[in-house]
């Protein structure tokens, strides 16, 4: 929603300022709600995987290009040295891309201004991959480095105060590389002398064919998406009480080539199910005059409807609950449009796709 109305805001840069600031505390808020459900997730056992064969090299790249607006607003330089021959592993690119991203925008942050980062890739043996990412930042301290993968721990009170954060993203990310049976370590000299983290995962053997067509994803592609899906793109059906959310959640969509009609009650779903064919249900659980639950059975058992459901609860039972009312799918708020697109492309491709948190 931010993007749009930055894509609208003109030359003023009052305006533009303003929506940056948005911008930042909305990514910065998404991010913590993000940490702490994955925490309750792996606290209770539920960190679920989509494992398929990845490369770490383009999982890299995408995790660089993340942050490089915060690399060159510090002016650092990075350094890539990818030279592991062997760099496809059996993993959730999703998940690993994020514990990249952690590692990468954790020297990011604590590097100073002109400080250099480096990026590197080998195979310490033909069955395993290394990732390095080592900084110039201001090191972990001997006392501390027992305690660094720990939740809610960044070395010393006043670094929380520096740097801000949680100090969750070494915690999650050494449970998620634990997950895809790796190892992660840390290494530093000390105070003001750099950190190295070192993810060792297991190789697989390369696809028989790669595919390597890029898929530009910039505004220009997006609105000829779009407008060249007008008239036979997907119907989509988005049900939510909150209208912001769902203006939100149109606009987006839309510039990915869905065609969408919003409700902001199940009985304007039911309604509008009853004029119009859809080929899916995006529906929020917490409706004004009935649950999402019981709007998915009606639309599944009287218009054959798969559906979406959206929530701010991701835990097991709640995924059961979305099955037992006829979603195919379960995705936990803030949503993240680029997941929410996937999971509306494998609906659309499977119709016995199985729910997935």
């Amino acid at each position: 929603m931010v993007g749009e109305l930055e894509a609208s805001a003109g030359d003023s840069p009052d305006v533009r300022r303003a929506l940056e600031v948005i911008r930042r505390n909305v990514e910065l808020e998404a991010r913590l709600i993000d940490d702490l459900l994955d925490v309750t997730r792996i606290s209770k056992g539920k960190l679920q995987l989509s494992l398929e064969t990845a490369s770490v090299h383009e999982i890299l790249q995408r995790s660089y290009e993340i942050c490089r607006e915060e690399i060159a607003a510090k002016d650092l330089k990075i350094e890539f040295r990818l030279r592991a021959e062997r760099a496809y592993v059996e993993g959730d690119p999703a998940r690993l891309q994020q514990v990249f991203w952690n590692l990468i925008k954790n020297s990011v942050k604590f590097t100073p201004a002109k400080g250099r980062i480096v990026i590197e890739t080998l195979n310490p043996t033909p069955d395993q991959v290394e990732i390095g990412t080592t900084d110039t930042g201001i090191g972990i301290e001997t006392e501390q480095m027992d305690r660094i993968f720990n939740a809610f721990e960044q070395g010393q009170s006043s670094i929380t105060r520096r740097f801000g954060g949680l100090g969750l993203g070494l915690a999650i990310s050494r449970a998620m590389v634990h997950a895809h049976g790796g190892t992660i370590k840390a290494e530093s000299g000390g105070k003001n002398r750099g950190a190295t983290f070192i993810v060792t995962l297991a190789t697989v053997a390369a696809p028989a064919v790669v595919a390597a067509v890029p898929e530009s994803k910039g505004p220009r592609d997006l609105a000829l998406k779009a407008k060249a899906a007008r008239d036979s793109g997907p119907r989509v059906l988005v049900v939510d009480d909150h209208v912001d959310t769902c203006t939100g959640m149109k606009m987006m969509m839309e510039r990915r080539g869905y065609r969408v009609t919003v409700a902001h009650t199940a009985d304007q779903a039911v309604a509008k199910a009853e004029h119009e064919t859809f080929d899916l249900v995006i529906s929020d659980i917490g409706l004004p005059d009935r649950s999402g639950y019981e709007l998915m059975q009606e639309l599944s058992a009287t218009k054959n409807l798969r559906g979406i459901a959206l929530s701010g609860f991701g835990m097991e039972n709640d995924v059961s609950r979305a099955r037992a009312a006829g979603f195919s799918e379960h995705l936990t708020k803030p949503i993240n449009f680029d997941r929410l697109d996937e999971a509306i492309q494998m609906l659309l491709a499977e119709p016995e796709a199985a729910i997935r948190s």
